[in-house]
């Protein structure tokens, strides 16, 4: 049997060298010979295995043999220093791995912190570019970049300055981004008005045009939900409302008490277009 794990143990096949091994010692606890050729195989893999994972389960399992062997062998004085030496081996493995462990951590740990400086450098510089976007389109590229790079950050690794850079970001971030909202919705708030006042001057001229015309009710609707009413009331400034109200009572006073009476329904059934108006 112990041929056979030495044979699965030099063709590198380690499942059916740790089987083999493990079966043998097990059986024989207490044998020098088998412990030794099972318990240095677990040294090795232990020590070789590019796995910080396997390697310190191979150390355990290295220790657990060890010290089961201790209890079932005949001692001698040689056994005794034999055991002391494997102890120490086993013990410089743990050591070993533990430094390893550290150095990669830190490697990692070095790592990291460099890419949250990196990500933090980006959103700083995307802070000066949300200053300067004009459309809602370059806004919200923004955001969706500033959304993806905070996404990338790793939040639990800043380090204290860090944290504080990142706070401040988004301090800052927050009260842009609000702020550009507002300059973008008046934008469009401005663009709306001026179509608004665009569909009430073409309203109010094909109107006096043709007064007769609208007596007919689809000519009226289609005047009334394509230009006069098309608009949605919370959005118009005041100054477009006062033109409005200056238009919508020119056009109500000509209209005979039908004209009136549909006129008003028009106004509350009439869909407001919340985009502007498209037809004017």
């Amino acid at each position: 049997m112990l041929s056979l794990f030495e044979e699965y143990k030099n063709g590198e096949k380690i499942e059916e060298a740790l089987l083999v091994g493990r079966n043998l010692f097990n059986r024989n606890p207490g044998d020098e010979k088998i412990f030794s050729a099972y318990f240095s195989y677990l040294c090795t893999l232990a020590e070789t295995l590019p796995s910080f994972a396997d390697r310190s389960s191979f150390a355990e399992q290295a220790n657990v043999a060890l010290a089961f062997y201790s209890e079932n062998a005949a001692l001698t004085n040689e056994s005794i220093k034999t055991f002391f030496a494997q102890r120490q081996r086993i013990s410089a493995i743990f050591d070993e791995i533990e430094k390893k462990n550290l150095e990669n951590n830190e490697k990692k740990r070095r790592e990291i912190e460099s890419f949250n400086t990196e990500c933090l450098k980006e959103l700083y510089a995307l802070k000066d570019t949300l200053q300067k976007v004009d459309t809602q389109k370059e806004f919200d590229d923004i955001l969706a970049q500033i959304g993806k790079l905070d996404s990338k950050i790793d939040k639990d690794a800043l380090t204290d300055e860090q944290s504080s850079v990142y706070g401040s970001l988004t301090k800052d971030h927050t009260e842009f981004i609000s702020m550009k909202m507002r300059q973008l919705e008046y934008k469009k708030n401005i663009a709306y008005n001026r179509q608004a006042v665009d569909a009430f001057a073409l309203a109010f001229e094909q109107f006096r045009k043709n007064e007769k015309q609208y007596k007919d009710q689809t000519q009226l609707f289609h005047l009334a939900s394509t230009k006069l009413f098309a608009f949605d009331a919370s959005r118009l400034f005041n100054e477009t409302l006062i033109y409005f109200n200056h238009v919508y009572s020119y056009i109500f006073s000509k209209l005979d008490d039908d004209g009136k009476l549909t006129l008003t329904r028009y106004s509350v059934e009439c869909e407001r277009n919340h985009g502007g108006c498209d037809l004017c």
